[in-house]
């Protein structure tokens, strides 16, 4: 359960490899690990019931990472600040934070905006047949 998540907080035995490991430790924004961690973060907010409080301990490691992620983003920015994400342009990593923030909000709420809603569509996620 969660593994993606579990598996991107600093300190988890798997963390090697993981989408928030390659940006924090290479500069690197992996797409493919963040389409995992965005998929299994939609796979989360499926299972929120409604009305239903949401566990803490997974509240803690969304908004951790969230926290972390953000601050990395932040500091691509910051002018002053030395870290860089370096395989990705400005305008690719804005709208993937969009997609990342989204997702977050999904997994606590449960409310799942459709890929339909997007430009930048998660390509492990099915599109239906028209």
């Amino acid at each position: 359960m969660y593994s993606e998540l579990i598996r991107n907080i600093p300190g988890s035995s798997n963390w090697v490899g993981s989408f928030y490991e390659r940006l924090i430790e290479y500069g690197e924004w992996d797409s493919s690990a963040f389409w995992e961690l965005h998929l299994d973060l939609l796979n989360i907010a499926k299972q929120q019931v409604m009305n239903e409080p949401v566990e803490r301990e997974l509240v803690y490691m969304l908004l951790k990472l969230q926290q972390n992620v953000l601050n990395l983003i932040c500091a691509h920015f910051a002018e002053e600040d030395v870290f860089e994400i370096c395989n990705i342009n400005n305008e690719q990593l804005y709208e993937f934070s969009e997609r990342f923030k989204m997702a977050i909000l999904a997994a606590i709420s449960g409310e799942i905006l459709p890929e339909s809603s997007f430009d930048l569509t998660n390509p492990l996620i099915a599109k239906p047949n028209k």
